[in-house]
């Protein structure tokens, strides 16, 4: 049994390299998809499993630019090796025809997409559908009763994901405790920030909302930002 699972995986790998030609490094016509080279990196994965999707997938880029592997399978055990060997551009639309899980360490396994016509990205890295611009953010305005504000001692590093969170500008009242925030664009996405204030504020269905102040921006959601500095995924 576990002869014909071996043999199984080895034939996936095998399968695995079938597109290689595609993706070897990008033709002089296929570059404007591509940024400039990444530094180039290489490692060996095991392969755990794979996926071919019958009709390509459509996903997206958003403000990162993830990295493009090429990949070269192993001709007798279910490895993957891959090499950095550019970016995509961010705010594009690609199509996706494989994905393949990989073993990292014992406790840990990944996800890489491949992006045709381009290479391997992490999975995680794109976005399910097509890239549509973001509309300028509808100007709104929310009054808000203060139940506290603290100004930090040491400004906190916080970082956004894949999402843009909506900036706010405030304005309060000089003679009760009450805050007035306006939108007033977004955060870009997988970005560090500095935080120097936090406030509670409660809405007019007396639900208490938290509210961080993004240096150099204005007040954002708490929920919306993640501590600490923004990494690419390994």
């Amino acid at each position: 049994m576990d002869i014909l699972k071996k043999t199984l995986t080895v034939l996936t790998a095998l399968a695995l390299m079938a597109p290689l030609a595609v993706a070897a490094p990008v033709s002089a016509k296929t570059t404007t998809a591509t940024t400039t080279q990444a530094s180039v990196k290489k490692q060996t994965y095991t392969i755990l499993s794979s996926s071919f999707y019958k009709t390509a997938k459509t996903y997206h880029t958003k403000n990162a630019k993830p990295v493009v592997y090429k990949a070269v399978m192993g001709a007798d055990r279910p490895t993957m090796t891959l090499t950095a060997k550019g970016k995509l551009k961010a705010g594009t639309t690609y199509k996706v025809t494989k994905q393949v899980k990989v073993k990292i360490n014992a406790k840990k396994s990944q996800k890489y997409s491949y992006v045709k016509g381009q290479g391997w990205v992490v999975s995680s890295k794109l976005t399910a559908g097509k890239f549509k611009a973001a509309s300028g953010v509808k100007k709104t305005a929310t009054k808000y009763t203060i139940v506290s504000v603290t100004a930090l001692k040491k400004a906190k590093t916080v970082h956004t994901k894949d999402a843009r969170p909506v900036v706010y500008k405030a304005a309060v009242a000089a003679d009760r405790p009450t805050m007035t925030l306006t939108t007033n664009g977004k955060l870009k996405a997988a970005t560090t920030y500095k935080v120097t204030k936090q406030a509670k504020l409660k809405n007019a269905a007396k639900k208490t909302v938290a509210f961080s102040y993004v240096s150099g921006h204005g007040w954002v959601l708490q929920r919306d930002l993640t501590n600490g500095q923004f990494m690419n995924a390994d």
